[in-house]
């Protein structure tokens, strides 16, 4: 009896974590679901803004007002006021330090955007609540200050999308380990997912690898062009791990150093003596800029 007991206790804490953990929803859920719950409680035709959302990181921040802004566009509901009009409103009142601090109070945002013409503002909020975190989404009516749409739902706190905005940047010391393991053949950038960098690497050392092989199995003592794929081999070797050492600080510190980098194409070209005529195997790197 006691056996029977015990085995309904457990599976009664078993699916009572299982539905409890069932109740979350992807952050990209939430912001759709949020979008849906606005665009079924505001009335045809309203002038709104997406405003203000405050999370622990800017990125995370941008993304959901971005998202969110996107949908309820695309609704052709509203007349959603684009990001021009936010800037009016800080440009004219000077907000940036205030926002910094923290969210503005809604009797402030309702009498500023109702400048702009606007008569509801979007704001919300995630805040972590234990094993979930919390998302909130109000919309403010500018003229009676008061909310007259709310949203809650509870997000999985291991969101892979908000892993991915509240990625921490590595410090010196991971970084330079990165570099280490990039020396195998751009492993410590695949580790990071960093997979341009990674085949980037690992490109260098078999263009490097296989000049050498041609040099010690293609060519005789006597050929014309003997030592030229070994030193160029040794070249690219030598860029490649510097680049591969280079690139967690570069990937890390500017994704547009980042980019700068995966643009640059090395590889091996013929190039031709303009004394003799010959063509002879050398070393040659060159950069794409797109417009």
């Amino acid at each position: 009896m006691k056996k029977v007991f015990s085995i309904i206790v457990f599976l009664t804490v078993v699916f009572s974590v299982y539905g409890q953990s069932g109740n979350t929803v992807s952050l990209d859920t939430a912001i759709s679901n949020a979008a849906l719950h606005i665009q079924d409680r505001l009335s045809q035709g309203t002038n709104i803004i997406v405003y203000q959302f405050q999370s622990q990181d800017p990125r995370l921040s941008d993304y959901v007002l971005k998202e969110l802004f996107n949908k309820l566009v695309n609704y052709r509901k509203f007349t959603v006021l684009d990001r021009t009009a936010q800037d009016v409103i800080d440009a004219e009142f000077d907000f940036q330090f205030r926002r910094s601090a923290g969210m503005i109070s809604d009797d402030s945002l309702a009498s500023l955007t109702k400048r702009i013409g606007a008569g509801a503002i979007v704001t919300g909020s995630l805040e972590q609540a234990g094993n979930e975190f919390r998302f909130r989404i109000r919309v403010i009516g500018t003229e009676t200050t008061i909310a007259i749409v709310s949203y809650v739902s509870s997000v999985n706190k291991n969101d892979k999308r908000i892993k991915a905005l509240t990625k921490t940047e590595p410090n010196t010391g991971e970084k330079i380990g990165t570099g280490a393991l990039n020396s195998l053949l751009g492993l410590g950038s695949y580790i990071e997912r960093d997979f341009a960098g990674g085949l980037t690497v690992t490109a260098g050392y078999a263009i490097a690898g296989g000049l050498i092989v041609v040099e010690a199995t293609l060519l005789d003592w006597d050929s014309p062009i003997v030592g030229i794929p070994a030193t160029a081999g040794l070249a690219v070797s030598g860029l490649t791990l510097m680049y591969g050492f280079v690139r967690p600080f570069a990937y890390h510190r500017s994704l547009r150093v980042a980019s700068v980098m995966e643009n640059i194409q090395p590889r091996i070209v013929l190039i031709s003596n303009e004394y003799t005529g010959n063509s002879n195997l050398g070393f040659n790197m060159t950069y794409t800029v797109r417009f």
